[in-house]
């Protein structure tokens, strides 16, 4: 483990240099670079991904890479999904020089800012039968590594307010109340039996088979084809299936979360963790973007149902998108209701406000601050895969038994 955190920090020394030295002896006001890193002197793009990419799909979120590639993020991935890939990598834009630090070291502090107001976590705003015990205060050290007072919330995942599923039709003929929806370009369609249909005209590729002769629609039924094909590497003998995971299967999970009771707003966002990024207060967990460069490159569908929610062996029922189905707390203004706390304490908004407009002034991490509310987050519009784009605070953490 520390030889590979080693070779890790040695080949995002050497990319540091590369995109420095590529800078200083090209033109500047060229907008790309003209030839990948292993042209250049560095570790090839390949390499990068077989050291980073922890979950092999072909992609790096943000929580698979630090330094130079986290501090350039935005400018590589040019179509804003989230992931770098291979091409982005190679076509990177050259970061923008930066001046000297009085300390030049990765490990510097992150700067904490105090608010004029600061809004603590509400725990009386949680759907008591949802929890598994009462919630309960405990020191916990953060994710900056300080100790704070945190709150412990322990959940089945199981939402009160709306049933889970469905998700995938069965057959070409069957309507929208027999599945689920599904996300592109930031739009929301209804998995009905005409969508699975039509999804080589959909996504413009004739590889797309998700239905036999007779029109029945391939589904996953049993647990072990959930499991073999809601993964990243999907098993060859579940291409083009619509993957559906039923609650029952993993009905014993047990997922708990330790929330800080008093927000900490750090200057420098946090990239999103694999294990949840905030909880609903039916006691079910945000997730972080679905990975659909691998299910789409799978040719499978793993559809969310109309809540915004689907399943994996991993966390079970889970969210990614707010579609406003689970509960939410109204403003007394016309700002949008709160709809859960993210695993920093900061509260999670809906998208919209009342007026059905959405704020135009949101950072990177979907937040922004106000004098009612502190700073807070607006979860991502329902079809962009992003419930929110990073972390702004000292996170909690959260784990998944059972």
């Amino acid at each position: 483990m520390h030889q590979f955190k080693f070779l890790k920090s040695l080949i995002l020394v050497v990319i540091a240099i590369t995109f420095v030295c590529c800078k200083s002896n090209t033109n500047s006001n060229d907008e790309s670079i003209d030839s990948p890193p292993q042209q250049q002197g560095g570790p090839s793009v390949s390499d990068l991904f077989s050291e980073m990419d922890a979950n092999n799909d072909e992609k790096l979120a943000k929580s698979e890479v630090e330094g130079p590639l986290l501090d350039d993020f935005a400018k590589i991935d040019t179509n804003k999904d989230g992931f770098l890939t291979k091409e982005e990598l190679e076509n990177a834009p050259r970061p923008e020089r930066r001046g000297p630090r009085e300390n030049n070291t990765e490990s510097e502090d992150n700067v904490q800012r105090d608010f004029a107001v600061t809004v603590n976590v509400d725990s009386s705003l949680f759907i008591k039968e949802s929890l598994l015990s009462e919630i309960t205060q405990e020191e916990h050290t953060l994710s900056n590594g300080t100790k704070a007072l945190c709150y412990v919330i322990t959940t089945a995942s199981q939402p009160q307010e709306h049933k889970m599923g469905p998700w995938c039709p069965t057959h070409i003929e069957d309507g929208k109340d027999k599945g689920g929806i599904w996300f592109k370009d930031d739009k929301v369609y209804d998995v009905d039996g005409h969508f699975i249909a039509n999804l080589k005209e959909f996504y413009s590729d004739a590889e797309w088979a998700l239905f036999r002769e007779d029109g029945s629609v391939k589904v996953t039924e049993t647990q072990e084809e959930c499991e073999g094909a809601a993964k990243p590497d999907v098993e060859e003998q579940y291409h083009n299936y619509c993957v559906e995971c039923l609650p029952d299967y993993y009905r014993e999970k047990q997922s708990t979360y330790y929330i800080p009771v008093k927000p900490l707003y750090l200057e420098k966002s946090n990239a999103l963790g694999r294990d949840g990024i905030g909880i609903a207060f039916n006691g079910v967990n945000f997730e972080a973007p679905a990975p659909t460069h691998a299910i789409l490159a799978a040719h499978t569908l793993a559809p969310l149902d109309d809540a915004g929610g689907h399943v994996n062996p991993h966390a079970g029922y889970h969210y990614h998108a707010v579609t406003g189905a689970t509960k939410e707390v109204a403003q007394n203004d016309a700002h949008a209701p709160m709809v859960g706390y993210a695993m920093d304490g900061f509260g999670i908004y809906a998208h919209k406000n009342a007026d059905g407009k959405a704020s135009t002034d949101l950072d990177d991490c979907n937040g922004h601050y106000d004098e009612v509310r502190g700073y807070h987050y607006h979860a991502g519009s329902a079809g962009s895969n992003q419930v929110l784009g990073c972390l702004h605070g000292a996170s909690g953490s959260m784990s998944v038994k059972g």
